[in-house]
């Protein structure tokens, strides 16, 4: 039987992971796959005018990284990260990650459409759902939507910012100053 999505901790849903392409260096980027069916191997996300459409609009593949590392997303979410934040460039795989898959894809308006291709389960850990590290990534929604939309969002950034500084663990408290030092140097 071949893998699906959930074989990589991919669910019914909208699940946060960091995506990497490949063109003129190595793209990082947060990612919300939407799978409706993890029992298979099909899934989309929205891409916006970035360079992860670019590079997969020029033929990369989108690796997935599943993640729990609050401070990668918020880094991932500003810029892309250097060659030392992996544990493997080929296939791309960010130290601590959980899992990673090999997507092929289909752009088709503003989604692309995806089939898992091959992909590893690296680590089993067990966690229990973190509401400061769910904030977090609900702060990194409204801000990247600050930068990228042009969408004024600050009431809700620091609303989540302040829930992850109250409900987490030292990473999300980590990823809530980045999140904040970044925002504070835009005009």
């Amino acid at each position: 039987m071949s893998p699906s999505l959930a074989d990589f901790g991919l669910r019914k849903g909208i699940n946060e992971v960091i995506g990497i392409t490949k063109g003129e260096w190595i793209n990082t980027a947060p990612l919300g796959i939407i799978v409706e069916d993890d029992g298979g191997r099909k899934a989309k996300v929205r891409l916006y005018s970035n360079h992860t459409r670019k590079n997969i609009r020029n033929g990369s593949p989108l690796w997935i990284n599943v993640i729990d590392d609050a401070v990668i997303f918020a880094l991932a979410s500003f810029k892309d990260l250097e060659s030392t934040f992996f544990e493997s460039l080929d296939p791309p795989v960010i130290k601590g990650a959980l899992s990673w898959c090999r997507m092929e894809t289909e752009l088709k308006g503003s989604y692309a459409e995806l089939e898992l291709v091959e992909g590893k389960l690296l680590r089993k850990e067990l966690r229990a759902v973190n509401r400061g590290f769910n904030a977090i990534i609900e702060a990194l929604v409204h801000a990247t939507r600050m930068i990228s939309l042009r969408k004024y969002e600050k009431d809700k950034v620091e609303y989540y910012l302040k829930l992850a500084e109250k409900c987490g663990g030292d990473r999300e408290k980590r990823a809530a100053k980045i999140i904040r030092e970044i925002l504070s140097e835009l005009p």
